[in-house]
């Protein structure tokens, strides 16, 4: 078979995440469909993954995605006559801690959610389920018996062949060498001299994957690092349990350790703390069914854990030790999508070690979006439009890949942070925060203060009451009661031109945008579904002059809506993000602050209203807004003048206060953030937002939002009975013995004294449409269930 020179959808990359996105993109109908291999099928990665496939994640969204890869991975079988080698063993996980423990109840709790159970079970339970492991050191465990594992190789040709089978040509020994753009969208794909026209291309050519990219000036931020696991000869306790038996996978997380039986032996891999990066410049060209250079020294104290563990490993011979490098992203979950820089370009990699178990549902995800120019389920946490190109900067991934490597079974506790390449992204009154005692951490390449009271009062992490909160309620109280600066710069500002500007943000925006000069509109960015996009600000400057105030993390996710919006609208947009300071100023001592750094009179503002101010030295503008639902402004600052004001202010008897702090006033003032009561599957409605949309406008997404009817769930505000109670994120409600919701958002409230939520329910919605507050709700936290009540109202006002 020769190559084409057309396409519609070009796939590079033969492994088992290319051989899914073929497979489902051509059981959904998508025809003339190629995938390009530069080696043999699974070469890469795929061959030497260890193919475990655990259903409990930490999220719910992988949870969903590894679900739907488990039920596939069963049918493809009998769809292709290929095994996949699919066994449902069961995996074990270990906790040698209380922290670990909960972790992993919380887990357990959190598949609940999606009908998963799983047991908890005592040391003794444990080692009747893996006899060969020493347990005197455990404190408990969790039993998953609906997992178990796979054959890499045999998954991806079993998709590749359901592929073929449905009319997709699949070429190995075809290395793609360029990528070719028209007008800046992808156009074709060079093999060689061998031009294919494709009106699509998706990558997913693994540790190769940012090179291609980059071949098309796409950004895809990704960097490998070795991993290891050895495999043993025949062991007499693994021989012990039978013909045709199973160990459940292991899981101990505190040894850094995962392990399986293989071939009548043992597979013993791991994630260790001190891990080795490797750039793929230092990879033969041809590097394909190959390993990288066994490296004992650095292995060992990782094999000292392992036999620890389990003893039989003592008198075992060891086969081999495998060392394979695999890619990994800033922030160790995968990344999918469009590229926001470049038209029809798809981008999928940095699996994180879970690209077997997510290859299924991952694959179907981005084929879904293809096909719809959209995401049709929630991807936010995979979704690659939350890496700016000022994240794809080699020294930065050099420096952090191997420590996401590294803390791959870190516990998730509130606080925890990164510790390389950070300070890559610094707000203009930095110093300012560093002098007042910030304890910061980086989000989006962004350096933010989490509160002010140093490495004292952070550290050690824990699941239960931090030690940062009293550091916390000193900053509550100043956004309440004093004046208390919160360093907003991080906020994404893109600088809206043209004499069709109203016209076009009233395409793009759900809100009415032709207001008043001076003004400030909140609103929404939708997706043709009715879906929030991004959650906004826009204040107007003059007749053709607007300015966006987004999120931190929705400015790449935002540039790239308004470009696909502009069509023939005359107006161009600009990110300003780096020429303006954003300082939060809180409280109701924010007005006498602000007027003693200056002679001249502080305007006088009503809300969402903004006029220009002088803080000390500096010239800006103050919004009257505040994101923590407390008195006082917004102020907009040059970059240049930022730290004079930042000084003005501190001078003028303002302090600080950091995310905690407004987080916690958030959500007790019901404020919805997006990415957690706000994303691409929640309508307005939904969050109790359709009074900010403008009918009649016509506004993407308002046919859906008008042929909607009634939401059939609800965003509303939650508090805790229990001070006990901690939640986190993504826990379980219940009411009347069922599952009707999740939360969304969570922080220990100082009015209350107890935890507050936002939470997204389901039912019983006629009676939180008629009571202020609906109790008889529980929280399952690791395991335990906690008594709260709801309300549509902010908790500060229903409770």
């Amino acid at each position: 078979m020769t190559l084409p020179s057309h396409a519609r959808t070009v796939v590079i990359g033969g492994g088992v995440i290319g051989c899914s996105i073929a497979y489902h993109l051509a059981r959904e109908g998508r025809k003339d469909i190629v995938v390009l291999e530069r080696s043999k099928l699974t070469s890469g990665t795929t061959w030497h993954a260890a193919g475990l496939v655990r259903r409990l994640r930490p999220s719910a969204t992988l949870t969903r995605l590894i679900n739907y890869s488990i039920d596939l991975y069963g049918e493809l079988e009998r769809e292709t006559g290929q095994a996949t080698g699919w066994t449902q063993t069961g995996s074990l996980t270990l906790a040698t801690n209380t922290d670990r423990l909960t972790n992993i109840k919380r887990q357990v709790s959190l598949g609940r959610a999606f009908g998963l159970e799983a047991e908890v079970v005592d040391a003794n339970r444990a080692q009747e389920l893996w006899p060969l492991i020493e347990v005197d050191d455990v404190i408990g465990a969790v039993w998953s018996p609906a997992d178990g594992r796979v054959n890499p190789s045999d998954v991806a040709l079993a998709l590749s062949k359901g592929a073929k089978a449905r009319g997709v040509h699949l070429f190995e020994d075809t290395a793609v060498t360029g990528l070719k753009k028209k007008g800046g969208r992808i156009s074709a794909v060079e093999v060689g001299e061998h031009v294919i026209e494709a009106e699509e291309v998706v990558i997913a050519c693994g540790l190769w994957s940012r090179e291609v990219a980059a071949m098309a000036g796409a950004h895809m931020p990704l960097y490998a690092c070795e991993h290891y696991y050895i495999l043993t000869k025949p062991l007499a306790e693994v021989q012990a349990l039978g013909p045709g038996a199973h160990l459940p996978t292991l899981n101990d997380q505190d040894a850094y350790l995962y392990a399986r039986d293989d071939v009548e032996g043992l597979l013993v891999g791991s994630f260790e703390p001190h891990a080795k990066g490797i750039s793929t410049k230092d990879l033969p060209a041809n590097f394909s069914f190959d390993l990288l250079d066994e490296d004992w020294d650095h292995f060992m104290p990782m094999m000292e854990n392992a036999l620890r563990r389990i003893p039989a490993l003592e008198t075992a011979e060891v086969r081999k030790l495998l060392n394979g490098p695999e890619s990994f992203t800033l922030d160790s979950q995968f990344m999918l999508g469009e590229s926001p820089e470049v038209p029809g370009l798809f981008l999928m990699g940095g699996m994180n070690s879970t690209g077997i178990a997510l290859a299924g549902g991952a694959g179907r995800a981005m084929a879904e979006w293809i096909i719809a120019g959209e995401p049709t389920m929630e991807l936010n946490e995979a979704d690659i439009r939350r890496f700016s190109p000022e994240m794809d900067v080699l020294g930065a991934l050099e420096a952090r890949i191997p420590e996401v490597l590294g803390r791959h079974y870190d516990n998730p506790y509130p606080g925890r942070a990164m510790d390389t390449a950070r300070g890559q992204r610094r707000s203009p009154v930095h110093e300012g925060l560093v002098a007042a005692g910030a304890r910061f951490e980086a989000r989006g390449g962004w350096e933010r203060a989490l509160h002010f009271g140093g490495d004292e009062a952070h550290l050690p992490l824990t699941f239960g009451i931090p030690k940062w909160r009293d550091q916390v309620a000193r900053e509550v109280d100043a956004c309440r009661n004093g004046a208390a600066i919160l360093d907003q710069s991080a906020f994404g500002k893109i600088m809206v031109q043209g004499p069709d500007a109203c016209t076009f943000l009233n395409r793009l925006c759900a809100a009415q945008m032709d207001i008043a000069e001076g003004r400030i509109a909140y609103t929404q960015i939708l997706n043709a579904r009715g879906g929030v996009e991004s959650d906004l600000t826009v204040q107007r400057h003059g007749p053709e002059t607007y300015l966006m105030i987004v999120g931190a993390g929705e400015v790449v996710r935002d540039m790239k809506r308004m470009r696909e919006t502009r069509g023939d609208f005359r107006v161009e947009f600009t990110d300003v993000t780096s020429g303006y300071a954003a300082i939060g100023l809180a409280g109701t001592k924010a007005r006498e602050v602000l007027q003693a750094t200056t002679n001249t009179p502080v305007p006088d503002l009503k809300r969402f209203r903004f006029a220009p101010v002088e803080i000390g030295l500096a010239r800006g503008w103050a919004g009257r807004l505040s994101f923590t639902g407390e008195e006082g402004y917004e102020l907009y600052v040059p970059s240049d003048m930022a730290m004079a004001a930042h000084e003005a202010l501190v001078a003028a008897g303002a302090t600080h206060a950091g995310l905690f702090a407004s987080g916690s006033l958030r959500i007790e003032s019901g404020f919805r953030a997006f990415g957690h009561e706000l994303t691409p599957g929640t309508t307005p409605q939904e969050a109790g937002l359709g009074a900010f949309c403008a009918f009649g406008t016509g506004f993407v997404g308002q046919g859906a939002l008008a042929n909607a009817g009634s939401p059939k769930r609800r965003v509303v505000s939650l508090l805790f009975d229990d001070p006990n109670a901690m939640p986190i994120h993504d826990e379980p409600i219940y009411y009347d013995g069922r599952v009707v919701g999740q939360i969304t958002s969570a922080a220990w409230s100082y009015r209350f004294g107890r935890s507050v939520a936002l939470a997204m329910i389901n039912a019983p919605l006629d009676l939180i449409a008629t009571q202020d507050v609906v109790t008889g709700f529980e929280v399952e936290i690791a395991c335990t269930r906690f008594a709260a009540s709801v309300s549509v109202k902010p908790a500060k006002e229903a409770f």
